[in-house]
């Protein structure tokens, strides 16, 4: 008698037991799934002599790699913008990396912004020209 009691005690724990793995594996992988913000944003920027500096919409950042910037138009021949990590104010968080980038270029941009302000943070890219063009293409705060 006191065999089966035990049989049934162990039978009830490695249910129990495999129950709260299934929860928190699915948990778990619903944590990393929603962890990272990797769709592609459009964005379309001016530069004019009056005004040099644009930038993307702001998106929220959640892990430490790198926003990814993809450029698919510049208006004119061999131009280029600058572009660089910043917060959703326009603080900057790139400590001084900042890249020229050209039309069909692909670019991962360094960056402290989940480092110093935590996962969720808002951010953007700043860009700047100093020649009157416009430039459009697709980012995403966090690159896989």
């Amino acid at each position: 008698m006191r065999k089966k009691k035990i049989n049934m005690l162990a039978k009830k724990i490695a249910i129990s037991a495999a129950l709260i793995l299934s929860i928190a594996g699915s948990g778990l992988g619903s944590i990393s799934a929603h962890a990272s913000n990797v769709q592609d944003t459009y964005w379309h920027n001016e530069y004019r002599l009056w005004d040099q500096n644009d930038n993307t919409p702001s998106r929220q950042k959640y892990d430490t790699t790198s926003y990814y910037n993809r450029t698919d138009n510049i208006s004119g021949y061999n131009n280029y913008i600058r572009i660089w990590a910043a917060l959703a104010d326009g603080t900057a968080v790139n400590q001084d990396h900042a890249y020229n980038t050209y039309e069909g270029q692909v670019l991962y941009l360094w960056n402290l912004a989940v480092e110093r302000y935590g996962s969720g943070v808002s951010v953007r890219i700043n860009s700047t020209s100093t020649k009157w063009l416009s430039a459009s293409g697709v980012w995403s705060p966090d690159s896989v």
